[in-house]
């Protein structure tokens, strides 16, 4: 198994071992890959926060091909009434089942905490192994983002009475699709 291989099923076993749903996918497939899960799971509007790497995936026509409406624009107004959220994520961190956005794009940010299902997309060459790998990975840009944020399975917490309460600081649901890209 190579490197990659090994961090991936690391990667897939810690976020499964938290709630959330991982698959991985060709750059040929991902769209379909993507558009499939969200058609199953009965996510009948999504807001995609646009990147290079998701049109060149061509993952918003075949989200319309599956019968799925996207919003592309105006994300801070439709993201209240659609049920899923979809953006590339920078980085996956192996050894926790993280996914990691790193930058100033409001619109990924909208789409990975407000939406009920939310599908982060991640390159596989940007899995790495551990906190101390990630942070290594952020003191080496030129400059430190104005955001990093870390999503780690779907959203819990246990502050009203001691309760635990799933989806109320983010998803209900998380789906990491992790694109082969090497």
């Amino acid at each position: 198994m190579s490197t990659t291989d090994v961090l991936y099923e690391r990667f897939k076993k810690n976020l499964e071992a938290v709630n959330g749903e991982c698959s991985a996918a060709s750059k040929k497939d991902a769209a379909k890959v993507v558009a499939e899960l969200f058609r199953d799971k009965g996510v009948k509007q999504t807001c995609v926060a646009e990147t290079d790497f998701l049109r060149d995936l061509g993952l918003v026509p075949a989200l319309r091909d599956a019968g799925i409406e996207v919003f592309t624009d105006h994300i801070r107004k439709h993201i209240e009434t659609v049920q899923g959220g979809i953006s590339e994520v920078q980085y996956g961190i192996a050894d926790l089942g993280t996914v990691m956005q790193v930058g100033d794009e409001i619109d990924a940010r909208i789409c990975a905490t407000a939406a009920a299902d939310y599908i982060a997309v991640v390159k596989e060459s940007t899995i790495v192994d551990d906190y101390d790998a990630m942070f290594d990975k952020l003191c080496a840009l030129p400059e430190l983002p104005n955001f990093v944020g870390f999503v780690t399975g779907p959203s819990r917490t246990a502050d009203i009475e001691c309760v635990s309460t799933v989806g109320v600081h983010g998803p209900l649901r998380l789906y990491a699709v992790v694109v082969q890209d090497a």
